[in-house]
């Protein structure tokens, strides 16, 4: 909140939690207040202020901006949003297994682990939590959803099958894409999700 006085910046001040504010004593005069708050219209209103003593009261209502966010370009296409898990499909990696939201219903399972029973190598426990643990050679896979990294997160936790858009199954660190390569965890393998709502 702003006072100005006579064309000049006189006193500035912020309001309190409840929009008040108190701008101290002034001599009696006209002046220019003006409002101002993030996602807000500015509003400038001029006030008579009473006898020097005498408190002068305003009130003074924003109305609410809407936000204008930049355009973001959609590609509403499946292949579009999975390119990258489609075009490592194509070149059928002997190492990794690429199932689509087709293979997923197709397969019907009730937790996404369930989807790499057959993927020799592997053992799957129920988890004392809930759902399943998937574990290489007695370690843990890493699971990536939608190109972020879940440390620790067991796929079950992470995503339902009916959320799946595609999924990529990397037993060990041959042909896992550099970008998702994590050299603390390269006997283990990994999990790419890739979800329907992306």
């Amino acid at each position: 909140m702003t006072l100005i006085e006579a064309g000049v910046v006189r006193r500035q001040v912020a309001t309190d939690a409840v929009g008040q504010f108190v701008l101290g004593d002034l001599s009696a005069s006209r002046v220019t207040v003006r409002v101002r708050r993030l996602g807000y219209e500015e509003r400038t209103v001029d006030v008579a202020v009473g006898a020097a003593g005498q408190p002068t009261f305003v009130e003074i209502i924003v109305t609410a901006v809407p936000a204008q966010l930049e355009e973001v370009p959609v590609n509403a296409s499946m292949a579009g949003r999975l390119r990258e898990f489609y075009e490592r499909k194509r070149q059928r990696h002997a190492f990794a297994r690429f199932l689509d939201a087709a293979d997923v219903r197709r397969l019907a399972p009730t937790n996404s682990s369930e989807l790499f029973r057959s993927v020799p190598g592997i053992t799957i426990r129920v988890a004392p939590a809930g759902g399943n643990t998937i574990r290489i050679r007695g370690c843990q896979p890493t699971v990536w959803v939608d190109g972020q990294r879940l440390p620790g997160a067991e796929l079950d936790d992470a995503v339902q099958p009916q959320d799946i858009g595609a999924i990529e199954f990397y037993p060990s660190s041959s042909g896992i894409p550099p970008q998702y390569l994590d050299p603390s965890n390269r006997l283990c393998g990994l999990i790419l999700v890739w979800t329907r709502s992306q």
